[in-house]
């Protein structure tokens, strides 16, 4: 057994309570050491005299032997007890007395000792958990104490704690002494009688960090007390050496000694009730509903039987779990919509918040049939005063009606699902969510271990494990045997080795900081719960108006109520009291080893689909670390386990597909040295982060990280946003994830969306398909500050959706066949070039079934087009690779880019063309009085200008003729281009001849268009608004270029020049030299 003991503030840690802890501590108030001192009575000879005696004398604490001074703790009283007439200690749970013993104190009850209290334990109080009579443990030590309803005497050998014990009889008064003798045993006697001997071969080890002696209570290094009785004390002795069984029998008799029989004073009892659970849950989903009640009129126990009442309509019973004392609480089905509690368990007289103490169970029920509902006591007992609590009003929340594939969440996958008449609707509220569940998993105790380039380790194993030290030695990081995990977060997960536990690296403290979104030390006073206080009472928000600081549970709640959450822990009070016990969330306190089971059998129940949020604690590591020490071999060799339970969650997920749409995240609560944990060392405070998913950058070393940024990954992965009490809590390093943009780098087995775009139109087409039928799809588009004139589908595709907002446009379509072109986007003329281009920004597709698939997205490619008219009616032609590329200036002339085969042709400052040399084509130079001057090209041809200025192109090689006509019109073999800018027509994709300004209207007949059969049911009003004015020619600007691409082709003809004059220059300098 791991003794439940270690530094509040350094080393403290979930693996060693159990499963109900200890209480919060008080501050210390010193009170000055009594003046008066009284001798103690002669024992008798046969008994040894006490090296310490407590008693209470003159209201006050006295160490009769006056060898020590006791200071307070909380407040304490001396109260008179009817049974003996005089003067006892009386603890309320939150105080006690300490008195620091000096090492030569100590150093005496090493060869032999024993340990004496004659108490009363109250029997309302808590006595599942464990509180000390009279005590001084940490990590070591010895003490009498109660614990699961017995008495216990713990005694440390150096190997773990030897804790014979016996039956705990409540308000009664108990004389109970611990021996250590020199046959290496510690024995337990209660009221005189040996209850029960147990061998102990070390030699004691006394407490480690603290030298406290704790009478009420137990140490703790830094606020001296802990674990606090509720009961009272008469007296206490410790001595030097050991006592046989007739000493300890006769120091009973004399602990006797006044006792006088009191009759019992009937009162009637009075218990109070309260329901506490979550106002509102998903259909689908475990309601977990906690049912308490506590003492109001403290008397002897008695049976207790209510009825938990509900709609079976409503909710099915699934089970119940941590029941009060074990087996004195029984949970019946009666009936369906009827559950019995019957209870014998001694009941507190402690508030509601403190569950340890008052939930009698903890009731699973799956929620049905949407609607709200009431779930209520009913009192059976006759004889006894049951105050009811009020009833628990708790709204089912019905699916959203478009949520056709379950999970919570309208997307894609629902428009495939939806029938004719819905798709459109579908669309309207369909979001691109990568995620659709996150899933973290947390190694209690688990440090550091995943860096391929080192590892911790210390030498040594149990009491002789020494402060591990980084090394990077081959032969020791071989200790290492986590093949699987060493490789999953490595190669297939993004991780971050350089993450660090929130101070102090104790447990509670992380897992509050991870769950509520902000550091532990920047929380108020109340809500900064420790192991022992959340191992007692729930979450300071309990029973407020208003939540302060929610967990994420609640956050995605908020957000989404129609989703469900789950959490497996296997340190209770993550479950008990760190998550909410009004949050909506599916709790079980996993057995040792068997979170990661829980959260793969959850993946694959009909709940996953729609649960936002499954938490996982797995506490073992912690355990080997208390109990063995930690990064030793034993350490290392246990960790080599981990391998199989990551490998069954990560295989679940990918046999369900939900590999696709979840965010593995892993870490660790803290590290530790030696045998325990929390102070500031590296080894403490180092941990790992490790996070995986179709997003995630595979491979990629991360910097930084906080057990507090868990919340903040979570709400982001799962596009939440983050409430204002979140603190300091963030996506630590924002490289671990891809944009969709940059998917592709993964080589997914997924389809590509390619976008092919030039000036006037953007195409998107569907490549890569992977042997499926992809029917409905949702993109976002950059417009890159374009307007958009008209959407084009072919036929077998329908535009359900389309929008434009903040630059961005959104499309939705469906597909009722295989498709390859999927949308074409003609936009608006531009008169400025754009710092950047139209690009697909994100997408969605899905298959009939509803699976939705995160396509790669392709966007770097050029597209060709068909001639088509600018502002001022001239046809643009784009080049593919094989052709003439023509574009027309601001005053209607024609400029020829070059392409791998053709001819380039540039306007001069005259208005005349001028035609540079390619590869196969034909050079034209103007002369001095504007004409052109042809050369011979590379096919033999000449041309020479007319004696009106203007160029006449003879047959080249390629036989074709061109002259301009009267109207200066040059007329080509190819077809017409109309150089002044009027009344020219332009030809659109239906094959219409359209004139230039009839243009402009068709780009914005956008509203409720009919395209290739399809519907248009959506349009935004940028799309619809009429460009017309856009045509405006800039006649009589000159030749200087007026635009960002007029630009661009001056100095690339320019650039051009330059480069052949050069060359020319060059050439003839080399014949002149020769």
């Amino acid at each position: 057994m791991i003794k439940p003991r270690v530094l509040t503030t350094l080393l403290v840690c979930s693996a060693i309570l159990t499963t109900t802890v200890t209480p919060a501590v008080a501050a210390v108030t010193p009170m000055a050491t009594p003046s008066e001192q009284v001798a103690e009575p002669v024992a008798s000879p046969a008994v040894p005299t006490a090296t310490l005696s407590l008693a209470v004398q003159n209201q006050q604490l006295v160490d009769l032997i006056g060898q020590t001074q006791w200071q307070t703790y909380g407040q304490p009283a001396v109260t008179k007890d009817p049974e003996f007439n005089d003067q006892v200690l009386n603890l309320d749970g939150k105080s006690a007395f300490y008195t620091t013993f000096t090492d030569q104190q100590f150093a005496k009850l090493q060869n032999g000792m024993a340990i004496e209290a004659y108490f009363k334990y109250d029997p309302a109080a808590d006595a599942n958990g464990e509180h000390e009579i009279f005590s001084s443990q940490q990590g070591g030590g010895l003490g009498l104490g109660v614990q699961n309803n017995q008495v216990v005497f713990f005694a440390h050998d150096g190997s773990g704690y030897k804790t014979p014990k016996g039956t705990l009889h409540k308000g009664q008064w108990v004389h109970a002494v611990g021996v250590i003798d020199k046959n290496k045993t510690a024995s337990l006697y209660l009221d005189g009688q040996l209850v029960q001997q147990v061998a102990m071969p070390g030699d004691l080890k006394l407490a480690q960090g603290t030298k406290d002696f704790v009478l009420g209570g137990d140490a703790v290094p830094g606020s001296h007390v802990q674990s606090m009785m509720t009961g009272q004390i008469r007296q206490a002795r410790l001595y030097d050496q050991t006592l046989t069984s007739q000493q300890v029998s006769q120091l009973n008799v004399e602990a006797q000694v006044g006792k006088q029989p009191v009759a019992p004073v009937p009162v009637d009892q009075t218990i109070a009730t309260k329901l506490v659970g979550p106002k509102r849950i998903a259909s689908g989903h475990t309601y977990g509903l906690n049912v308490h009640a506590r003492q109001i009129k403290a008397t002897g126990a008695a049976p207790i039987t209510m009825d938990v009442v509900y709609d079976a309509a409503k909710f099915d019973y699934v089970g119940a779990e941590r029941l009060l004392q074990g087996g004195k609480t029984q949970i019946q089905l009666i009936a369906p919509g009827r559950i019995r509690l019957t209870t014998t368990a001694n009941l507190s007289k402690a508030e509601f918040k403190m569950y340890a103490q008052t939930r009698l169970a903890h009731l699973n029920l799956k929620a049905k049939a949407a609607g709200e509902t009431q779930i209520k006591f009913e009192q059976l007992t006759k004889d006894t005063t049951i105050e009811l609590g009020p009833a628990q009003t708790v709204e089912i929340q019905g699916k959203y009606a478009l949520d056709y594939n379950g999970d919570g969440i309208i997307g894609v996958g629902d428009v495939a699902l939806a029938n004719a008449a819905d798709k459109v609707a579908a669309a309207k509220a369909a979001e691109i969510k990568p995620y659709k569940h996150v899933v973290v998993l947390t190694t209690d105790g688990g440090g550091n271990p995943w860096d391929p380039k080192g590892m911790y380790y210390a030498q040594g194993a149990e009491q002789g494990t020494k402060t591990p030290v980084w090394t990077t030695n081959p032969e020791i990081m071989k200790k290492r045997r986590n093949t699987y995990t060493m490789d999953l977060f490595n190669k297939q997960f993004a991780m971050s080795t350089s993450a660090r536990a929130v101070s102090p690296a104790i447990s509670a403290q992380n897992y509050i900081s991870m769950l509520h979104g902000r550091p532990w030390d920047t929380l108020p006073k109340e809500y900064q719960g420790t192991n022992a206080t959340m191992g007692q009472e729930y979450f300071a928000d309990f029973n407020k108006p208003q939540a302060m600081f929610p967990s994420v549970f609640k956050m995605l709640q908020a957000d989404n109520p129609t989703r469900g959450a789950a959490a497996f822990s296997e340190w209770g009070p993550i479950v008990n009291s760190i998550i909410e016990p009004d949050a909506a969330v599916t709790t079980k306190q996993s057995a040792s080893l068997k979170s990661f089971d829980d959260v793969a059998n959850y993946i694959g129940t009909p709940e996953f689909q729609s649960t936002g949020l499954v938490y996982m604690q797995s506490d073992y590591m912690d355990g080997q670390g208390h109990g063995h020490g930690w990064y030793n071999d034993n350490y290392w060799d246990k960790y080599a386990q981990y391998d199989a339970l990551f490998k069954r969650v990560m295989d679940k997920l990918e046999a369900t597909g939900h590999i696709h749409d979840t965010l593995v995240i892993a870490n660790a609560d803290h590290g530790g040295s030696g045998k325990n944990h929390g102070g500031w060392d590296e080894y403490n405070r180092s941990i790992f982060m490790a996070l995986g998913g179709e997003t995630v950058d595979n491979g990629r070393r991360l910097h930084g990280g906080s057990n507090a940024d868990i919340s903040a990954l979570i709400l982001n992965a799962l596009q939440v946003p983050q409430t204002p009490q979140m603190f300091d809590s963030q996506v630590f390093d924002s490289l671990a994830f891809l944009k969709q943009t940059d998917l592709s780098k993964k080589k997914r087995s997924v389809e590509t969306l390619k976008l092919s775009r030039n000036d006037q139109e953007a195409k998107v087409q569907l490549t890569h398909n992977q042997n499926r039928q992809l029917t409905a799809f949702d993109l976002q588009l950059d417009l890159a500050g374009r307007e958009v004139a008209d959407v084009k589908v072919p036929t077998g595709v329908q535009i359900l959706r389309q929008t434009v907002a903040n630059g961005q446009l959104r499309l939705t379509v469906s597909a009722s066949q295989p498709v390859t072109d999927l949308v074409t986007i003609e936009l608006v003329p531009s008169k400025t070039r754009a710092a950047k281009t139209i690009m697909l920004s994100q997408a969605m597709a899905a298959t009939a079934d509803g699976t939705e698939v995160l396509v790669d997205l392709d966007n770097d490619n050029p597209l060709t087009s068909t001639a088509k008219p600018d502002e001022n009616g001239s046809t643009t032609t784009k080049p593919d690779g094989n052709g003439t590329a023509v574009k027309p200036d601001e005053n209607g002339s024609t400029t020829t880019k070059p392409d791998g085969n053709g001819t380039a042709v540039k306007p001069d400052e005259n208005g005349s063309t001028t035609t540079k040399p390619d590869g196969n084509g034909t050079a034209v130079k103007p002369d001095e009085n504007g004409s052109n001057t042809t050369k011979p090209g590379g096919n033999g041809t000449t041309v020479k200008p007319d004696k009106n200025g203007s160029s006449t192109t003879k047959p080249n090689g390629n036989g074709t003729a061109v002259k301009p006509d009267k109207h200066e019109t040059s007329t080509t073999g190819s077809g017409t281009v109309n150089t002044s800018g009027a009344d020219k027509t332009s030809t659109n994709d239906n094959g219409t001849s359209m004139t230039a300004g009839t243009a402009s209207s068709h780009a914005s007949t956008v509203t409720d268009r009919v395209t290739s059969g399809t519907v248009l049911p959506e349009t935004s009003s940028s799309a619809a608004t009429n460009h017309g004015s856009h045509s405006t020619g800039h006649h009589g600007s000159g030749w200087l270029p007026q635009t960002g691409e007029a630009v661009q082709r001056w100095l690339a003809v320019a650039g051009g020049v330059f480069l052949m004059l050069t060359g020319a220059i060059a050439v003839w300098w080399r014949k002149r030299r020769a």
